[in-house]
C-alpha cells in the first residue's frame, strides 16, 4: 500500500496507529476493523498475497512451551490465544488477498470449506493450493510438535523449511512472542513465493504481526509488506526491533 492508500485507512475506528517505514506498513490495528474498511473502499484482491498466523484458540500463552513451571520468561505475554478468528475474517481476507499462507491452517480447513462472499452472499470457498509448508522445528524428542504446518491456496510444489525452532540469528533478536517464527522462515517464504521480476509491485498482508519478525524479513527481500497487531506492546516492540536491525546493519 503506498501513501494515498494509507491516508484513507486514518482516523478509522479500531486503527490507531500508521507508520510507514518502507517496505513496510506498519499499523496498530485491529485486523477485522481494517479488512472491514478494504472491503468498503473495494479493495478486492488488492493484496497478492497474505501470509498470516493466526491464533489456534489453544490458549498458548497458559502453555510452559519447553520450560518449567518456574521458567522465567521476560517478555509480554498477552492473552490472544482464547480463540480462533471469526468467520468474517476468513471471508474478508479471502475478499482482498489473491492467495493465502495460513500457518497453523490444520487448526482451520472447516473455514476454509464455507467462505462466504461479502458482497454477494454466495458460498465461494477458499480453495485448496496442493502446496502446503512444513516448518520443521528440530523438536524430535520434545513433547510438542516436531513442526508446524501452513496451508496455501497456491498450484505450485509443496516444501519444507528447515530451521531449528531455538537456533537463533541476529536478525531475530530477543523473545518477544510466545509464538515468534525466524526471520529465515519468513524469508525462505518470500523467496519461493514471490516472482523475482514482480518484487517491486508484490503487496502481501499479514494481520497478526506478533513478533513482526516477517516485517524484517520484508525489509530484507524489499517487499511491500503492511502488517499490524492489536496489542500495542507487540506493536511497539516489532517497530524497534524492526529499526534496530537495519541501524545495525544486519538487513543489508
Amino acid at each position: 500500500m503506498n501513501s494515498e492508500q494509507l491516508k484513507q485507512f486514518e482516523g478509522v475506528e479500531g486503527i490507531w496507529r500508521i507508520e510507514q517505514k518502507k517496505p513496510v506498513n506498519f499499523l496498530w490495528a485491529d485486523n477485522i476493523k481494517f479488512l472491514r474498511k478494504c472491503h468498503e473502499l473495494q479493495m478486492f484482491k488488492h493484496f497478492h498475497l497474505g501470509i498470516v498466523d493466526p491464533p489456534y484458540g489453544i490458549d498458548v500463552t497458559k502453555m510452559n512451551l519447553g520450560g518449567t513451571k518456574d521458567t522465567v520468561r521476560n517478555y509480554h505475554r498477552g492473552s490472544w490465544d482464547g480463540e480462533i478468528p471469526t468467520q468474517e475474517y476468513w471471508n474478508l481476507l479471502w475478499y482482498v488477498c489473491r492467495h493465502l499462507v495460513v500457518w497453523g491452517g490444520n487448526y482451520f480447513v472447516s473455514n476454509f470449506g464455507q467462505t462466504v462472499h461479502p458482497e454477494t452472499g454466495k458460498s465461494t470457498p477458499i480453495p485448496n493450493g496442493r502446496c502446503f509448508v512444513v516448518w520443521d522445528k528440530g523438536n524430535d524428542n520434545m513433547s510438542f510438535a516436531f513442526g508446524e504446518l501452513a496451508l496455501t491456496t497456491i498450484d505450485q510444489n509443496a516444501f519444507p523449511i528447515r530451521k531449528p525452532r531455538n537456533a537463533k540469528t541476529h536478525d531475530d533478536g530477543e523473545k518477544r512472542h510466545d509464538t515468534q517464527k525466524p526471520v529465515y522462515l519468513y524469508e525462505k517464504l518470500l523467496l519461493k513465493l514471490v516472482p523475482h521480476e514482480q518484487k517491486k509491485v508484490f503487496r502481501i498482508l499479514d494481520t497478526h504481526g506478533g513478533s513482526f519478525n516477517h516485517a524484517i524479513a520484508a525489509k530484507k527481500e524489499n517487499i511491500n509488506l503492511t502488517i499490524m497487531d492489536r496489542d500495542e506492546t507487540y506493536y511497539e516492540n516489532g517497530i524497534i526491533h524492526y529499526e534496530k536491525s537495519a541501524q545495525n546493519g544486519r538487513l543489508f
